[in-house]
């Protein structure tokens, strides 16, 4: 539907007013040299139907939905991994819990959410009260687990690759066989602190990566304690 809005203007022309048939047909010789002023485009309002509102909206919707696409992995999980750890410390800041305080929560093998420390029961109370924040942590820990996995895998393969020594191929395989037991042991471990949310998996790899790192000391008591 189209309205047009008509703008009636006030002329001070004299020929513009009413007047006799003989005057009016009598236009002042002046003007007789001047073009014609160009007729001004009267505004146009334009009335979306709720059909074309609602393909526009399915369009942004759409385009939403594959901003990520081109995501790769890896960017996809810090982003997920990031955004769940923003929420945790939403509401961790609700139940007073320290931020400075590494706080370990656990998916076990049945899909339970646990938590260590004083603020066991809250914590655990906070996933059942909320079971897509509780879902979501599940998922978030899986991807982690996975790029842990895979993480593995690689090393295994560059280690096989890098000898044609069968002995060193043997303890590379023994090697990653202890890694894929330890990966599924910290598979669903996750600690919250200073507003960051870490997989233990995904920080084991790391510290294997890295295995003299500034940290590694402090990494292997912590994992010692997670695989106990």
């Amino acid at each position: 539907m189209v309205a047009v809005a008509n703008a009636n203007s006030t002329s001070t022309q004299p020929w513009d007013k009413a007047a006799p048939a003989s005057v009016a047909s009598a236009k002042p010789s002046a003007s007789s040299d001047k073009p014609a002023a160009a007729p001004v485009a009267p505004a146009a309002f334009v009335s979306l139907s709720d059909r074309a509102k609602a393909i526009i909206e399915k369009a942004k919707a759409d385009q939403a939905a594959t901003e990520g696409l081109t995501d790769t992995f890896d960017e996809m999980l810090t982003k997920r991994t990031d955004a769940l750890a923003d929420r945790l410390s939403k509401a961790f800041e609700k139940m007073n819990i320290p931020p400075e305080y590494a706080t370990h929560m656990k998916v076990d093998k049945f899909g339970n959410l646990t938590a260590e420390g004083p603020w066991k029961a809250k914590i655990e109370k906070m996933f059942s009260d909320d079971p897509a924040l509780a879902k979501e942590m599940k998922e978030v820990s899986g991807l982690n687990a996975l790029k842990a996995a895979q993480a593995s895998l690689d090393l295994y393969n560059e280690q096989k690759k890098s000898t044609n020594s069968e002995a060193k191929q043997a303890e590379a395989w023994k090697n990653y066989n202890i890694r894929s037991m330890n990966i599924q042991t910290l598979s669903g471990v996750m600690t919250m602190k200073d507003g960051k949310l870490r997989s233990a998996a995904v920080d084991y790899m790391d510290m294997i990566a890295d295995p003299t790192g500034i940290s590694a000391a402090k990494s292997r008591q912590d994992f010692a304690s997670r695989l106990a």
